[in-house]
């Protein structure tokens, strides 16, 4: 019996590493990954994020990518084919990151952008983000305010 997504093991836990002169860098684990997304910024986090997404297709995109050159990506996403598949439970409940570790929840993508939560491990504070540049400015706060 295949195990699907849901929005619990769909959680993506962001362990950042560094945060230096406005940028953050470290790892992403999740049960839907078969591992770890090393991220060196947060533009890289999040077309990572995205392409792994696309890969699953959960949340659905609000929209479809159209080329007029068809072939493949460059560089296959860690996406898991199942549950099952992807980054044992304990694994990524174990990870955490140097600087903070949160856990990043994309609920849907409706209008070409992400809504969903994100949950400070630290602090135990869950802020929900409409867009994904509310998601930037809530990271952004939240990890140069600990600094």
């Amino acid at each position: 019996m295949s195990i699907r997504l849901n929005h619990n093991s769909a959680a993506l836990r962001v362990c950042v590493d560094r945060a230096e002169q406005g940028r953050i860098s470290g790892r992403v684990f999740g049960q839907r990954l078969v591992r770890p997304i090393v991220f060196t910024d947060i533009g890289d986090l999040l077309l990572q994020v995205e392409a792994v997404l696309d890969a699953q297709n959960f949340p659905q995109a609000f929209q479809r990518v159209r080329t007029f050159v068809p072939g493949k990506m460059e560089q296959q996403p860690p996406a898991a084919l199942g549950v099952e598949d992807g980054i044992p439970a304990g694994e990524v409940a174990a990870a955490a990151g140097q600087v903070t570790t949160f856990l990043l929840s994309v609920v849907t993508r409706r209008n070409t952008t992400w809504q969903g939560y994100l949950e400070w491990l630290d602090s135990g504070e869950r802020q929900e983000f409409e867009s994904v540049l509310e998601l930037l400015k809530l990271t952004d706060q939240h990890v140069f305010r600990q600094n």
